[in-house]
């Protein structure tokens, strides 16, 4: 009778874990324990600081430019990839020989990775929702509309979540084939160059290596950041900003009527002909303007026969366009007889925006710089959207199977 009753718990110990889904259970008990006995949790906040420090940098930039929203893409690309490394570098190459020991035993690996993926994406899912919070409380300014949700912010934590997952899965991956924890910390810097390096957002990248890009989460967390932000939508203001800043530079030089001229006929002009270079004014303000130097006699009879003249000093002209000055010059004979004439011209490039406006000049410059710098892959679609979550998701199945491939050959390691 005491034979029978030690045979049958062991019996029901054999049949409770040798099921798939009992392991899964069991592993994920084993991993809420490492996180609160083993200081697992300092994994968040440590997130929360690196959201700060990330915030403090990007507030004014994220969602206001061009070059502000990718640079802001790209450090947030940079958060969730250190977030998700950190979290599981070390899991499995720590306990390497208990898994091996207990994969002889009947350990099946399917369920000890399925473990590691559901408490990963929880680990995950706390960081990014910190990182979410704590950004918004350094001053990131979201949009409150979203694009794929509701919100933005809702939005963009879907993003960073697949981005962290797919790197927390990489990591796994490494941590299977680490035989010791020092040497999967020496291969995670490695990685982490590579995959910052060859995102294909802000360092360029030459023609033989752009194809490594598709082979990076952070290649598809930059674009679908990016994508959801509108950045082909905003300005770009580095141009501006630039000409702005030499507002003090002079220039100018010496030229002739004839170089002036043959620059107003080129083809890059065609384009700004009808820009408008003098807009609409009464006749009297013209004339003041032209006799600003004559005595208040010969202004006042010269406004007197503009009067008899036009019948109204008070009426406005026509505003004139680059293309109606061009065309006078090129059909006046006085002009083309003095192609020759040379002139000095000496000013500011600050008088050279007072002059033809700033504002003018500033839209047009902010224009011709956004569509310079417009990129197709940012194009805020749907599909764009989708495909760039599509291809995160793929990372983190592909990395969470080559994990379990190389555990299930953990029995080869004769260590």
């Amino acid at each position: 009778m005491a034979e029978h009753t030690t045979e049958r718990p062991a019996r029901a110990r054999r049949v409770r874990h040798s099921g798939r889904g009992g392991q899964v259970l069991i592993y994920l008990g084993k991993q809420l324990r490492f996180f609160i006995n083993e200081n697992d949790w300092k994994v968040l906040p440590m997130a929360a600081i690196i959201a700060g420090l990330v915030g403090m940098v990007i507030r004014k930039r994220l969602f206001i430019t061009m070059e502000g929203t990718l640079i802001g893409a790209f450090a947030l690309v940079c958060v969730a990839i250190w977030n998700g490394s950190f979290n599981s570098i070390q899991s499995v190459c720590r306990e390497r020989a208990i898994i091996k020991r207990e994969h002889r035993s009947g350990l099946h690996i399917s369920s000890y990775v399925t473990a590691h993926m559901i408490y990963q994406l929880l680990l995950c899912l706390m960081q990014t929702g910190l990182t979410m919070y704590v950004l918004r409380l350094t001053g990131v300014q979201f949009p409150k509309e979203g694009f794929m949700t509701p919100w933005m912010i809702v939005d963009v934590g879907i993003s960073m979540l697949l981005i962290s997952y797919a790197a927390d899965m990489m990591s796994l991956f490494l941590s299977s084939i680490s035989r010791t924890t020092t040497g999967a910390m020496t291969l995670m810097p490695f990685v982490l160059i590579f995959q910052l390096v060859f995102s294909g957002g802000i360092i360029p990248l030459p023609a033989w290596s752009q194809n490594l890009s598709y082979f990076t989460v952070s290649n598809y967390g930059v674009k679908v950041i990016a994508a959801q932000a509108g950045y082909n939508e905003l300005p770009m203001a580095t141009g501006w900003n630039t000409l702005e800043s030499m507002r003090a530079r002079e220039v100018g030089g010496t030229f002739t009527l004839g170089q002036v001229l043959d620059l107003l006929n080129s083809p890059s002009m065609e384009g700004k002909r009808d820009t408008e270079v003098l807009p609409a004014m009464r006749v009297s303000d013209v004339l003041s303007d032209l006799l600003a130097g004559q005595n208040e006699t010969d202004r006042s009879l010269a406004l007197s026969l503009a009067e008899m003249a036009t019948g109204d000093t008070n009426a406005m002209t026509s505003p004139v366009s680059l293309g109606q000055l061009i065309d006078f010059a090129n059909s006046s004979e006085a002009i083309q007889a003095k192609r020759d004439q040379t002139f000095t011209f000496q000013t500011t490039v600050g008088e050279l925006l007072n002059t033809f406006g700033e504002e003018k000049i500033r839209a047009a410059v902010e224009e011709a710089t956004a569509e310079a710098a417009r990129k197709p892959e940012y194009d805020r679609t749907e599909d764009n959207v989708i495909e760039n979550w599509f291809m995160l998701g793929f990372f983190i199945l592909l990395f969470a199977m080559l994990s379990m491939i190389a555990l299930e050959l953990i029995d080869k390691d004769k260590r």
